[in-house]
C-alpha cells in the first residue's frame, strides 16, 4: 500500500509518477509552498501516451478512427497542447473553446463544434475557418444553411441523432427529422454530411445499437449524392479509478451529516477506455456489409472522449489549515479550497477514490479510532470536500497535504468559482525527467527541454 492512504478505503490505481510524488513529499511541498493551494498538477507526457494508446487500440478493429479531445473535461492549455501536437482534434462547444484550440495548436481539419445552442458569432466563426459544425435540430439547419449562403458555404456538417435509448432526450432529432434534413442539405450544396451521437450511459450494446442505426442512415446520405462525411460516436466512456469498488460497504462508512454522497460513476469498471470503444465499434461492425459500406466510402469514424483520455493525467493538493474537535472522536479537517475545485460535487456524490495524506512534519493521531472529515473554508454548511470520512493511522495535522490523484478528468475546473473572492486555484504542468521534475505554467506556449545535465 502506497504511504498516506486510509486501510479502510478505495485506494486509486496511480501512475508510477504520482507513486514517486507521494512517497517524496518534499516535492509537493515545495510546489504548494510556490504557487498555493488548492494546486492542480497535469502530467502532458502522460497525456501523449495516453493518445497514443488510444489510438493503437482503435485501429486493431477499424483504420480510420480520429480522435477529439472533449475540451469540456478540462480547461489546461499544457494537457490540450499534449494532445495537439500528437495528431489528436478538439471537440469545442463554444467561440472560447474554439479559440483555445486554436492557440494550442489544434488544426481546422481536425476540430468539430458540437455546442446543441450555438450563436450566430459561433456559426460564422465555424464557417468562416471550415470548422465542421454539428446541428442539433432542423430548425438550428436552417439557420446554419442560411449563414452559409453568405458566408461561402459550408464544407463540414453532422446531424446529430436522438438516441434510441434515450427516446425524451431534448437532444439531436429523430429518424423523421433527420430525413427532413436531406433535401435542405442537397439545396445548401454542403460538402460532406456526418452523424453523430452521445450517448448518457455506459453499456457497450446502446452504442453499437446506435452506431449500426447511423450506418443504415448514411446509406441514406449516399443515395440522396450527398457525400458521407463520418460517424461520430462521441465521448462519454468509462475511466478506471479503482480496481475494485463496492458501493455497499462504501455507504456503509462513516459520512458527514449520516449522508452517503458515494453517487453511481463506475469507478471499477471491467471494461474502459480505449479497451470500451474497441469493443462499441467491432459489435457494431459484425456485419461486414456495414463495415464495407464504410471503408468503401472511406468514411472516418470520430470519437470524443474526454475524462477516458485524461486517465493518470492530474492531481489536485489542498493544505490543511486546521482541524477542529468535533466531538465523538470526529475531526473536521478545514483544507485551504473549497469544494468548487473537486468537482464531483456537482453530480451531488463524493469523488470516491481515497486522498492520501501526506505529512510535512511529523504527526501524531488524536484517537485511534478518529474520523477526518474533509472540509472547505467557505462560510457554507455544504462546502463538504469528501462526505465520507477518513480513518488515517497517523493522524492528519496543520501543514499537511491532502492530495487526490487521477483528477484531470471533470474534477479539477469544471465547477470552479472565485466565492468569497478568493482566486481559482493554479494549475501548473509538470515533466519528468531523470534528474528531477520540470515545472511549468500550464499556460505556458512552449514545453521547452532541460538540459541533458541537469
Amino acid at each position: 500500500m502506497i504511504q498516506g492512504y486510509s486501510i479502510d478505503e478505495p485506494e486509486p490505481l496511480l501512475s508510477g509518477w504520482v507513486i514517486d510524488l507521494l512517497n517524496s513529499r518534499s516535492e509537493l511541498a515545495a510546489w504548494v509552498d510556490g504557487f498555493g493551494s488548492p494546486l492542480h498538477v497535469v502530467f502532458p507526457e502522460q497525456a501523449k501516451n495516453n493518445y497514443f494508446g488510444w489510438l493503437k487500440e482503435l485501429r486493431t478493429v477499424y483504420g480510420d478512427c480520429r480522435i477529439q479531445f472533449a475540451l469540456k473535461a478540462c480547461k489546461s492549455a499544457s494537457l490540450l497542447r499534449a494532445f495537439a501536437l500528437a495528431g489528436a482534434g478538439a471537440d469545442v462547444s463554444s467561440a472560447q473553446e474554439m479559440s483555445s484550440a486554436f492557440l494550442n495548436l489544434v488544426p481546422v481539419e481536425r476540430m468539430s463544434m458540437t455546442g446543441p445552442a450555438k450563436s450566430e458569432f459561433e456559426i460564422r466563426l465555424c464557417i468562416r475557418h471550415r470548422v465542421a459544425i454539428h446541428v442539433d435540430s432542423v430548425e438550428e439547419l436552417k439557420r446554419v444553411l442560411a449563414l452559409g449562403q453568405t458566408g461561402g458555404g459550408i464544407d463540414r456538417l453532422f446531424l446529430r441523432v436522438r438516441p434510441i435509448s434515450e427516446p425524451g432526450s431534448r437532444f439531436g432529432m429523430t429518424d423523421d427529422q433527420l430525413l427532413a434534413c436531406l433535401p435542405l442539405l442537397k439545396q445548401g450544396k454542403v460538402g460532406r454530411v456526418g452523424l453523430s451521437f452521445h450517448i448518457n450511459d455506459y453499456t457497450v450494446q446502446n452504442r453499437a445499437e446506435q452506431m449500426r442505426s447511423s450506418v443504415a442512415f448514411l446509406r441514406h446520405v449516399r443515395a440522396t449524392c450527398l457525400a458521407p462525411g463520418g460517424i461520430d460516436i462521441g465521448g462519454g466512456y468509462p475511466m478506471r479509478y479503482l480496481r475494485t469498488f463496492d458501493p455497499v460497504a462504501y455507504g456503509r462508512g462513516d459520512h458527514w451529516a449520516s449522508s452517503a454522497k458515494q453517487g453511481n460513476y463506475p469507478y471499477a469498471s471491467e471494461v474502459a477506455g480505449p479497451q470500451h470503444a474497441v469493443a462499441v465499434i467491432q459489435t457494431a461492425l459484425a456485419d461486414i456489409a456495414d463495415r464495407s459500406f464504410l471503408e468503401r466510402n472511406r468514411i472516418p469514424i470520430l470519437l470524443q472522449p474526454g475524462r477516458a483520455l485524461l486517465d493518470q493525467c492530474g492531481i489536485s493538493i489542498f493544505a490543511v489549515i486546521d482541524v477542529k474537535n468535533l466531538g465523538s472522536n470526529r475531526f473536521a479537517v478545514v483544507l485551504d479550497g473549497m469544494s468548487f475545485s473537486l468537482s464531483e460535487t456537482w453530480f451531488g456524490a463524493d469523488f470516491v477514490p481515497a486522498p492520501a495524506i501526506v505529512h510535512r512534519e511529523r504527526c501524531t493521531a488524536p484517537q485511534n479510532d478518529a474520523r477526518y472529515f474533509l472540509v472547505g473554508r467557505s462560510c457554507l454548511e455544504s462546502d463538504i470536500i469528501r462526505w465520507r470520512g477518513l480513518a488515517v493511522e497517523s493522524g492528519v495535522c496543520p501543514g499537511d497535504l491532502v492530495v487526490f490523484a487521477n483528477t484531470a478528468g471533470y474534477q479539477m475546473d469544471s465547477n470552479e468559482s472565485s466565492f468569497h473572492q478568493i482566486p481559482l486555484p493554479k494549475k501548473i504542468a509538470a515533466v519528468r525527467y531523470p534528474c528531477g521534475w520540470k515545472i511549468l505554467s500550464d499556460e505556458t506556449p512552449s514545453q521547452g527541454g532541460m538540459p541533458s545535465d541537469c
